[in-house]
């Protein structure tokens, strides 16, 4: 039987995964790797930062195998970004995560060296990710296929705004919940929900990593629908419905959380 063998490439694997060397961008990032340095145990971090202006000027020098990049919003990144960037440090892949995309978005991205993941991710589901794209090359070089977004949700499809009833059935308002009218400014940033995305909870429920997730995609599609394309005014009323229950929903979560944090003593 010609081909090779399941032992050479479980070899070779094994092989290349300790050699593979990673940069990653994003704002949880440095935070993430400072808390749980030991999730990218056998991978080669060259480079981790926040600055998409020092990425450009230093990664190329390092010459990583893969680049890590983490966008809040994809479909305010230029399509020519991630190329760019893949060309400019002679990686081979580039794992991409974001919490919103529209379908167009994603489809704009190259088949074969990109992989598009809804983030936040924790280090440990990164890690995996990384190998697992170093071994779809070894395994199918010349493979041709449209870049997946995995477990993602899509913006931007969806019914016309005039057929949106937020109320109780029956009733013309959008909306039967009372929110703030000003909405209160997040109360944590990027780098303390990227330390509590990989911080140890004192029990195995891991609630302090799924709950930082939760509050950090809620703050994206906050940001998000304030910057929707409205059509009419009744596009205007349901963007700016959704981002007031957006922000309020973040608001109550950020209590949780806080009271997680006190309750299992975690310091920011």
């Amino acid at each position: 039987m010609n081909g090779v063998s399941g032992q050479d490439t479980l070899g070779k694997f094994r092989e290349v995964s300790h050699m593979v060397k990673l940069a990653l961008l994003g704002e949880s990032y440095p935070a993430q790797l400072r808390e749980n340095p030991q999730a990218l145990r056998d991978v080669e971090v060259v480079w981790s930062g926040t600055s998409l202006g020092a990425f450009r000027e230093e990664v190329p020098a390092r010459r990583p195998d893969v680049l890590a990049l983490d966008f809040l919003e994809l479909n305010g990144v230029e399509t020519g970004v991630v190329p760019t960037l893949l060309e400019g440090s002679g990686a081979r892949h580039a794992i991409v995560t974001y919490r919103f995309a529209r379908r167009g978005v994603l489809q704009q991205y190259p088949a074969g060296k990109v992989r598009l993941l809804q983030g936040p991710i924790s280090l440990s589901l990164l890690r995996a990710h990384v190998h697992l794209a170093v071994l779809d090359a070894m395994l199918q070089p010349a493979a041709v296929k449209a870049p997946v977004a995995q477990g993602a949700p899509v913006v931007g499809a969806g019914a016309s705004a005039a057929g949106l009833q937020l109320g109780a059935p029956g009733s013309g308002t959008l909306a039967t919940v009372t929110v703030p009218a000003t909405p209160r400014p997040p109360l944590y940033s990027p780098e303390k929900l990227g330390k509590l995305l990989e911080v140890s909870s004192a029990v195995q429920c891991e609630c302090p990593n799924h709950l930082s997730q939760l509050v950090s995609s809620l703050q994206a599609f906050e940001e998000y629908s304030k910057h929707c394309e409205n059509r009419n005014e009744a596009d205007r009323q349901v963007h700016a419905l959704l981002y007031k229950y957006t922000a309020a929903a973040r608001a109550v979560m950020e209590e949780a959380l806080t009271a997680l944090v006190k309750h299992e003593n975690i310091q920011l």
